[in-house]
């Protein structure tokens, strides 16, 4: 007679052989639901040197379905002499987001590019570094943030280009979310 192995089975002793390792974690598709990602494409267009641009609704995504975001992640994306303010609501405008009143927001960060050394040019620069990195948010397993169909999701921008040159200023949102359908009574 002969000793065939199930997938199944294959599944567990490998699973086992992977635990000693903390590497068990892998997933079958029964275990996995659909994440789905929304980017939210925000500029502040041109925006001169020396000049602080601020552009409510910068970028913007309508879910068509009720959705709930579990997540949010925004690329820091200065190398240069730039500090950017950036909000992702449902409010129309930014600076809405405050207290008990805080219903539709969503996420909020702050960074600033490196220093920018100058040397007394009035062309050219030098900089220190770079500040590239992601600022993300999480929820907790079994919480989220639910977005009605039809409610519009803004990126406002406030930029404050302190480098020597005029910058276009893109920067992309990316929203982690699930469809959502409220349980009934």
């Amino acid at each position: 007679m002969q000793n065939r192995t199930t997938p199944q089975a294959a599944q567990r002793i490998l699973l086992a052989a992977l635990m000693p390792l903390g590497l068990a974690t892998i997933a079958s598709a029964g275990d996995i639901q659909p994440l789905k990602t929304a980017v939210i494409k925000a500029t502040t267009g041109l925006c001169h040197r020396g000049e602080t641009c601020h552009v409510d609704r910068a970028g913007v995504w309508t879910p068509s379905i009720a959705v709930a975001i579990l997540g949010a992640s925004v690329a820091e994306q200065a190398d240069i002499a730039l500090y950017t303010d950036l909000e992702v609501s449902t409010r129309p405008e930014m600076y809405q987001c405050n207290g008990g009143e805080a219903q539709g927001c969503i996420f909020r960060m702050k960074y600033a590019g490196p220093g920018l050394l100058d040397y007394g040019a009035t062309s050219g620069s030098t900089y220190v570094g770079s500040n590239i990195t992601n600022t993300s948010i999480t929820f907790p397993t079994g919480y989220g943030i639910v977005i009605p169909a039809g409610t519009p999701i803004y990126v406002h921008l406030d930029v404050r280009n302190t480098s020597l040159i005029d910058l276009k200023v893109d920067q992309d949102a990316w929203l982690y979310y699930v469809p959502y359908a409220p349980v009934s009574q």
